[in-house]
């Protein structure tokens, strides 16, 4: 099965609640405070200039929300935020989520990409932003209250969009193997192997299979 990144639908809505509620509940990441309940989620994702999902058939692992991040004459530089499912961490989800609300920021007219509050000690974060060239624009001192009530500094980072092309923002399929029922998100996804990586070994054994058939003929 294919992991598959696309625009939300009401079906995904409680997954999509749950999962943006552990990152508004663990107080370190988003600006929000108070968690999305099934009408609030609804207004709140539809509002959006577009609200996407990395999901597997029905099972939702990621999610993202992209709107202008300001209004009038700003309004054509864009603003997004991610949640990515706790089991799904760590194996790189985050980044291809930022990819894809690039690829639709362009496709939706956006000239820039603006994060306003990456938490400075959320190195996850500022690992992904660095890794597409985001440029850190200044720091704000303080400018952020953990979950536990400290004061962070938080970065400002912005992506010109205009350099994109789609050629650019390809990402390689990510071919998951089947997922069965009850299995975690983290499992699948460790499973993946990416089809290129497997049909360049499965040349290379043939060429070495084909050499070694020929040098025995040789001899």
């Amino acid at each position: 099965m294919a992991l598959e990144f696309r625009e939300y639908r009401e079906a995904d809505l409680e997954q999509m609640i749950r999962i943006w509620n552990v990152v508004v509940e663990a107080g370190d990441a988003f600006p929000q405070i108070e968690p999305l309940n099934e009408q609030s989620a609804r207004e709140f994702f539809a509002a959006q200039s577009y609200t996407g999902v990395a999901a597997i058939d029905e099972t939702v692992f990621g999610l993202y929300i992209l709107h202008p991040n300001n209004i009038g004459r700003c309004a054509h530089v864009a603003n997004a935020s991610y949640a990515v499912a706790k089991a799904s961490r760590g194996l790189g989800l985050g980044k291809a989520l930022v990819e894809d609300s690039l690829r639709q920021a362009v496709r939706l007219g956006f000239r820039g990409m603006q994060f306003n509050a990456v938490v400075a000690d959320n190195e996850a974060a500022i690992h992904v932003c660095e890794s597409l060239d985001f440029k850190r624009i200044g720091t704000i001192p303080g400018g952020f209250v953990s979950g536990v009530g400290n004061f962070e500094d938080m970065h400002i980072y912005y992506r010109d969009c205009m350099e994109l092309t789609s050629p650019d923002l390809l990402a390689e399929e990510m071919a998951c193997a089947e997922v069965v029922d009850g299995a975690r998100a983290d499992e699948a996804l460790e499973q993946e192997q990416p089809k290129k990586a497997k049909k360049a070994k499965k040349d290379k054994d043939a060429k070495d299979k084909k050499k070694s058939k020929k040098k025995k003929k040789n001899a």
